[in-house]
């Protein structure tokens, strides 16, 4: 069957209207930015609609879709072939671009993105724990942005020493928090083209046991094959520090309001403390105890702390809750008198002295193949000197040489490569390459990014791809693959 596209946007709540109609082109990108990266860029789609009757013109107060133009509202993208009917993008307006005056094409733009974005501007404190597995710590990350249609997330068991407590608000996003849990344990985080939030822990890139998706040879008709071998992915020298357990001080001052606050009759206030050490380092901490009346905090009538302490009056409340990083205090003046908070501090146990350990390897043969290539990495939740060690030595090995790269697969207006549909690969789906001409005999890929080209005369489709790990790894209680021989290593 021929394919067939379909554009639907969510104008109302539960109403999803089919603009397909009005289609002129749609451009759709989703995956990584570049091979290796530890999360996945925005996922973005820019529709190109026709115009000419002022359909999409926000403006527009005649208009059939008048008052619903609004940036947040759904989009999805699919495909409809003989495998089905395939998400090519899913996520929500972020910007319409009418054309302007007379000289236009009467089209429209609408610019889409995944959640991505959000995860990216939103900034994030959590309370600290000693230790928490990878997949509620990635779950709980975004939960505080937004609630995904779905989520997969494999995190191979590992835990985080210490959450949160290298995640300052004031200078953490989200997407940040996300990108050191991947660095932590080598994992990878994405959003598929259908919306569902992916975690993938190291075992997913080191297991052969991992299924081809495509195989590409002589026979499979294509449009384009990028091959190359650069210097780019080299890796020669690799240092990882990790932080086991840390010595936490004795109960501190960790915060303490420096100006008298002002609060008006009726008025809440929330404020947040950010915790430091002695020495003013911003700093995480734990066993932050409840705010004591009269000790930690005292509430006055006058600003000089005179007149009438108001501190226990009824009517007047301070509450506090402790982070990881910092203290959310609200305040609370529900009397017909100006309050003033003349004192308010907060006590805890600062993470101040760590005992860092810093593993380092080296590619003795890289090094004087391709002279100095080098990668440091911190892992403040990572406690394991051992995994530090195995990444370091991991990455040099893994990296140490160029290799012959399928850097991405172009077809135009076909639906299909070999058996597989273009529109049912997704991101990290593994690929093999067969390509005499290049000398690439059966090297594995994977799908790090996808893009789509609709118009009304056809479609094209790229997939970006990076070189999986070819070596063979030994892994216990799988079949053919639990036994060490001369070719097998240890993963991760």
């Amino acid at each position: 069957m021929a394919v067939e596209f379909e554009v639907q946007v969510e104008w109302e709540a539960g109403v999803w209207q089919d603009e397909t109609p009005y289609l002129r082109r749609a451009r759709i990108r989703s995956g990584f930015a570049q091979a290796g990266d530890p999360v996945a860029g925005p996922g973005e789609c820019v529709l190109t609609l026709d115009n000419r009757t002022r359909r999409f013109s926000p403006g527009n107060a005649a208009g059939s879709l008048a008052g619903l133009l609004r940036p947040r509202r759904r989009v999805r993208v699919t495909a409809a072939d003989d495998d089905g009917t395939h998400t090519l993008f899913a996520g929500t307006i972020d910007r319409i671009t009418p054309d302007a005056g007379s000289w236009g094409a009467g089209e429209v733009e609408i610019a889409s993105s995944d959640a991505i974005p959000l995860l990216a501007r939103a900034r994030i404190g959590v309370p600290h724990e000693d230790s928490k597995p990878v997949a509620e710590a990635v779950e709980a990350v975004i939960a505080q942005v937004t609630a995904p249609p779905a989520a997969s997330l494999d995190d191979n068991g590992d835990t985080l020493a210490h959450y949160g407590r290298a995640w300052p608000p004031e200078s953490t996003t989200a997407l940040d928090a996300l990108r050191l849990i991947c660095e932590t344990v080598y994992g990878r985080f994405f959003i598929t083209r259908g919306g569902q939030v992916t975690f993938h822990s190291r075992e997913r890139a080191q297991t052969p046991l991992a299924a081809p998706v495509l195989v590409v040879d002589t026979s499979t008709p294509l449009d384009g094959l990028r091959v190359s071998m650069g210097i780019e992915p080299v890796l020669n020298q690799a240092q990882v520090t990790v932080y086991p357990v840390e010595t936490l001080g004795a109960l501190q001052l960790i915060w303490a309001a420096r100006t008298v606050l002002r609060l008006a009759p009726g008025e809440t206030r929330t404020i947040y403390g950010l915790f430091r050490d002695a020495a003013g380092t911003r700093v995480g901490a734990v066993n932050v105890p409840p705010l004591v009346a009269g000790t930690d905090y005292q509430i006055w009538t006058h600003p000089d702390a005179t007149g009438y302490n108001l501190t226990t009056a009824p009517g007047v409340s301070v509450t506090a809750q402790a982070e990881a990083t910092r203290v959310e205090i609200t305040l609370a003046n529900a009397t017909t008198h100006v309050l003033y908070v003349t004192r308010l501090q907060v006590w805890g146990q600062p993470i101040v002295t760590y005992d860092p350990i810093t593993l380092a390897a080296e590619n003795v043969d890289s090094l004087d193949a391709y002279e100095l290539r080098a990668r440091a990495l911190d892992l403040p939740m990572q406690p394991d000197p051992v995994f530090g060690l195995a990444l370091a030595q991991y990455l040099v090995g893994r990296f140490g040489a160029a290799a012959l790269n399928a850097e991405r697969i172009e077809v135009r207006d076909r639906a299909r490569i070999g058996a597989a549909s273009v529109f049912a690969v997704e991101l990290m789906d593994k690929v093999l390459i067969d390509d005499p001409q290049s000398g690439m005999e059966g090297a594995a890929h994977w799908v790090r990014a996808v893009t789509y080209d609709i118009e009304r005369g056809g479609f094209a489709a790229t997939l970006f791809l990076e070189r999986a790990d070819e070596q063979t790894y030994c892994l216990l209680d799988a079949p053919d693959f639990a036994v060490l021989d001369a070719s097998a290593v240890l993963g991760l």
